[in-house]
């Protein structure tokens, strides 16, 4: 058996066996031996990835999990991925994303000098899968390569009272693409209830718990991963209202149940048909009241996000429809107190991506038009490694990785925006 590795990397997948393989021969294909890697399998025709996996399970890095006779919830399957890491810290990425597994030197120097560190975060970058009548599209390659410490003070108010908020909070540190350490999972399954994802929306309901239990968290801005989005990925439907309602159909069959059985939503009258930042809304109800936490005065910046949340349309009878849903919902929670913090705009409504789009530079990075010749987030993240800085070279100061100063503070958004 190998050494314990520095971190171990899960991939859960459920019947996307097409990206699923593509996204595990990649990952593969590095030489690394501090690495663990953990596939599994949650499909309903598990012989496809058994054959496929004959070969690639003799590795001694890979543990591989198949798929069980009966299918598992998300937060089952994701319970049983990080049940099987080794690593001293753990990191969770969906099927049809990547991460360059080069990110372990990046944690390897922090803790050279940091050690102790909860959970690290990095940037990523963004990438749609090809398929017939894929849109122009484009994805943001920064310069910036700060590796900054962040408050828990400040991540607690920007999770759970929505400060800056985009369509979601900007506290992060979800284990979903960033990198938590063993000791603090352990922590986590002791506190809160013998487990580490109780609710059905697995990657908001750790990132309470880490920014809860955790006190040093450290981030770049230089980006090590991509976040995939495939024709069958739920990111894929962010936008089009008829995908979004089709997905979340085949979601609230897991989700419903957590939100019924509770009290506290009989008086938050916001559903996850409204949109993704009703979702994490509702997602953070359910913890707030099981745990007992209290934060006041966090509609406002809620109320700000979900207008956000409108402008994720192009069509604008669909940007009306979530208006009109989320302005409802504002109308009835708390005698409409944050119904004047709700000011969705057409405005808002994204460029139809059909339209040309820019490529080139600006002070905070370059923009590449996806219409290149990749088609893998493997092969895109080969192309960022070649335009940011090297690893070995990215700024971490020997006496300690300090906290972010007021202008460093924009790496909340640069990595959660």
């Amino acid at each position: 058996m190998l050494p314990i590795p520095t971190l171990t990397v899960c991939v859960p997948s459920r019947n996307r066996q097409e990206y699923f393989q593509i996204t595990i021969r990649d990952l593969l294909s590095s030489m690394r031996t501090d690495v663990q890697f953990v596939f599994a399998d949650n499909s309903d025709e598990p012989d496809i990835m058994n054959d496929f996996m004959a070969e690639y399970s003799k590795d001694p890095r890979v543990t591989f999990l198949s798929s069980p006779p009966e299918t598992l919830s998300m937060r089952d399957n994701w319970e049983r991925c990080v049940e099987q890491a080794r690593g001293d810290y753990v990191t969770v990425i969906g099927d049809d994303d990547f991460i360059d597994v080069d990110v372990v030197d990046y944690i390897k120097r922090v803790l050279a000098f940091n050690p102790g560190v909860d959970a690290f975060g990095w940037r990523l970058v963004a990438y749609t899968w090809p398929y017939p009548g894929r849109p122009n599209l484009t994805l943001q390659v920064p310069f910036d390569d700060c590796v900054v410490r962040l408050d828990q003070a400040d991540l607690y108010k920007r999770m759970f009272g929505w400060f800056e908020a985009v369509h979601i909070p900007t506290g992060g540190f979800s284990i979903y693409h960033h990198a938590i350490s063993r000791k603090l999972l352990d922590r986590i399954r002791r506190v809160y209830g013998g487990r580490y994802f109780e609710h059905a929306v697995v990657d908001y309901d750790i990132s309470f718990k880490v920014i809860c239990q955790g006190s040093f968290f450290v981030a770049t801005a230089r980006p090590f991963g991509v976040m995939g989005s495939c024709p069958k990925s739920n990111s894929f439907a962010v936008g089009k209202h008829r995908d979004y309602r089709k997905k979340i159909s085949q979601f609230t069959g897991e989700a419903r149940g957590f939100y019924e059985e509770s009290a506290a939503f009989r008086d938050f009258p916001f559903s996850i048909e409204l949109g993704t930042t009703a979702a994490v809304a509702l997602a953070q109800v359910w913890f707030k009241n099981k745990y007992h936490i209290s934060y006041e005065n966090w509609g406002e910046g809620f109320a700000g996000a979900c207008a956000m949340d409108c402008g994720a349309y192009t069509d604008p009878d669909d940007f009306e429809a979530a208006c009109e849903g989320y302005r409802t919902a504002f109308s009835l929670w708390e005698g409409g107190r944050y119904l004047r913090f709700f000011n969705p705009s057409s405005a808002q409504l994204r460029v139809d991506s059909t339209r040309a789009i820019s490529s080139g530079f600006n002070d905070v990075g370059v923009f590449l038009d996806q219409n290149m010749p990749v088609s893998t987030p493997c092969e895109m993240m080969g192309i960022v490694r070649a335009m940011v800085t090297p690893v070995d070279l990215m700024r971490i100061e020997p006496e300690g990785v300090k906290l972010a100063s007021e202008t460093e503070n924009r790496v909340y958004k640069e990595l959660y925006g």
